[in-house]
């Protein structure tokens, strides 16, 4: 097994917080040793069209039931990727997919597996499961995936700008930001006072109802 990761996608094309989970992921495999190759990130619609083709109008294995003409696949929301290990004899070798899972799934990384899936079942599939194990909670909030990458980003809005706290209870901080000045919102709390973002690659938290 090589000891590095590979990671062949653009993540300037993932959502923030998959962005942030995936480094989480890798960071944490590392620590066991296991090394990944990072195949898949977002997807375009063309391209998951292509997929949903192959096994049914174009030679091959059926590999998706998502098709990219609806906005079906998560890839297309840029809240999932998929892998494989690091090692040419290994590439998707069960038990170490299955430990990559774990790790995956732990509190330390937060992100849901494909493995678990009744229906086609896959296993180098890892996502954001916020929204559910479909994208259709995702369709019907935002219709389309350009509007809710429209989400991502936030600018503060108070004059004497926001601090970016460390922890949710304002304990410690890392710096204020200016007003007018953007971040990237990782995800919004729905009953508390926060927004969870990156600025200048902090993570922290900031309060949401000065983020327009």
């Amino acid at each position: 097994m090589k000891k590095e990761h590979d990671v062949r996608i653009d993540r300037s094309k993932l959502h923030p917080w998959m962005n942030y989970k995936l480094t989480c992921l890798l960071r944490e495999c590392g620590k066991k040793g296991i090394y990944l190759i990072v195949t898949e990130g977002f997807r375009t619609k063309e391209q998951q069209d292509a997929l949903y083709a192959k096994g049914r109008t174009k030679p091959g294995k059926i590999v998706t039931n998502a098709k990219g003409s609806n906005y079906s696949s998560q890839h297309m929301w840029g809240i999932a990727v998929d892998f494989a290990i690091n090692d040419s004899k290994k590439l998707y070798d069960t038990n170490l997919m299955r430990k990559v899972a774990k790790i995956a799934k732990s509190k330390a990384v937060g992100l849901a597996w494909g493995g678990d899936w009744k229906s086609l079942v896959d296993t180098p599939h890892l996502y954001i499961s916020k929204w559910g194990s479909t994208t259709t909670k995702l369709k019907r909030k935002y219709g389309t995936p350009m509007i809710f990458k429209e989400t991502w980003k936030a600018k503060v809005k108070r004059p004497v700008g926001l601090i970016l706290w460390q922890d949710i209870k304002k304990k410690k901080q890392y710096f204020r930001v200016a007003n007018n000045a953007s971040v990237k919102v990782l995800f919004r709390s729905s009953i508390k006072w926060y927004a969870k973002v990156e600025k200048n690659g902090k993570i922290g938290y900031m309060n949401k109802k000065y983020l327009v």
